[in-house]
């Protein structure tokens, strides 16, 4: 995956996964037409290209997408975080159904919290 760090006027600096990815990103751009220099460090997964504006190169580096799919909290990681927080097992249990549904709520609280947790609690 490759992601912005920066951007500036006649170059970008990229962020790969893997230097192989890398690697294989600076064979493609052998010899293309408008590059002026790229840098990079063997060791390291960012790469500096500097380019002329107008080119086929900036084209290509202006349309990478590089927005980052931002995750929400879910109801599942809203009861997981708030969960240990309560203490009165009727609490417990309507939070539970309230957040997660009749269903999915009981049988989370009925496992976790009157099962597994006390058995848990026993053996360590």
């Amino acid at each position: 995956m490759i992601e912005y760090i920066s951007r500036r006027k006649g170059e970008a600096r990229l962020y790969f996964s893997s230097v192989e990815e890398r690697n294989l990103f600076l064979r493609g751009m052998g010899g293309m037409e408008g590059v002026l220099g790229v840098d990079y460090k063997d060791n390291t997964r960012t790469l500096l290209i500097k380019f002329r504006e107008g080119s086929f190169v900036h084209y290509l580096l202006e349309n990478i997408n590089s927005q980052k799919s931002l995750q929400k909290l879910d109801k599942e990681d809203l009861h997981f975080y708030l969960q240990p927080f309560l203490k009165h097992p009727a609490v417990k249990l309507s939070f539970s159904m309230l957040l997660l549904g009749w269903n999915v709520g009981l049988i989370s609280f009925a496992v976790c919290s009157m099962f597994l947790l006390p058995y848990l609690k026993n053996k360590l």
